[in-house]
């Protein structure tokens, strides 16, 4: 994977956590996932096809991700529930869509699918075993989540 592929999924996050939740998430590090397990309590999925193929995640504890939610949403949520799951897929969706814009934009398309959200301690999420995943840990309120993009170019 290459390494220009990550910045439009970092760009898009920041974007969609001040634009829609007025929250500024700083990065902390960058690293080559190994293995299927989640870095989280609660994952959404989103899969990309065209001129690229992988796939993007955004993962959340579940403490983060009900206040990430309550603030997206504007109501407080104190437990995983329908409008929970749904608001992580939309926010999946939005990071997707503004990074899809990103490579557009420098000339590399690909298609987003509808986003898939998964739930519980210790789920998987299976990837091709030739794509890397590479993982970005962002930190808000002391708490962590994490954006893994697996990406390759369809030649």
């Amino acid at each position: 994977m290459k390494a220009e592929h990550i910045n439009p999924f970092i760009e898009s996050t920041f974007s969609v956590f001040e634009t829609m939740m007025g929250i500024k998430p700083s990065k902390k590090t960058v690293e080559l996932k190994k293995g299927d397990n989640p870095s989280y309590d609660i994952s959404g999925i989103i899969g990309l096809t065209g001129q690229a193929i992988g796939s993007v995640v955004i993962s959340f504890p579940e403490s983060l991700a009900l206040k990430v939610v309550s603030k997206f949403i504007g109501e407080e949520k104190s437990e995983i529930d329908d409008d929970v799951v749904d608001a992580v897929g939309e926010l999946i969706n939005m990071i997707a869509g503004g990074a899809k814009k990103i490579f557009t934009d420098k000339g590399l398309k690909f298609k987003i699918s509808i986003p898939n959200v998964v739930t519980g301690k210790g789920h998987k999420i299976k990837r091709p075993s030739n794509v890397p995943c590479i993982a970005v840990i962002f930190e808000v309120d002391k708490e962590f989540f994490a954006i893994e993009v697996s990406l390759k170019e369809n030649n």
